[in-house]
């Protein structure tokens, strides 16, 4: 992750840092690969939203921690179109989305230390 990141203590990456786009989509797939073989409908999917609710619909994921990752997801997706229609990097202040991230990041180190 950090050879990919562009951000530093002043800036966060959107798509590359910790708790950004590149966590949430890993998890999303992880999930499904995880629990594909024992159930089956959490692989249908390959876009992260739709891969992130069947795990909660299978009782797999809480239903927090995935709308957390969706709405996380949602709101990093909108800042990143903006700012690639002014031809900007997918990088903003640290500010921005700090509690997001760090939410988000809580749920990447709790399911990767499970």
């Amino acid at each position: 992750r950090r050879e990919l990141s562009r951000g530093d203590a002043l800036r966060f990456d959107i798509k590359q840092d910790p708790g950004g786009i590149a966590d949430i989509e890993f998890l999303a797939q992880y999930w499904a690969l995880k629990w594909a073989a024992e159930y089956p409908p959490v692989a249908m999917y390959s876009d992260t939203i739709r891969q992130l609710e069947s795990v909660a619909s299978a009782y797999l994921v809480a239903q927090a921690s995935v709308d957390l990752l969706t709405r996380a997801y949602r709101a990093y997706r909108a800042r990143t179109h903006h700012l690639a229609l002014d031809g900007a990097a997918p990088i903003v202040p640290a500010a921005e989305f700090r509690e997001l991230r760090e939410e988000v990041t809580r749920l990447w180190n709790a399911t990767m230390a499970a």
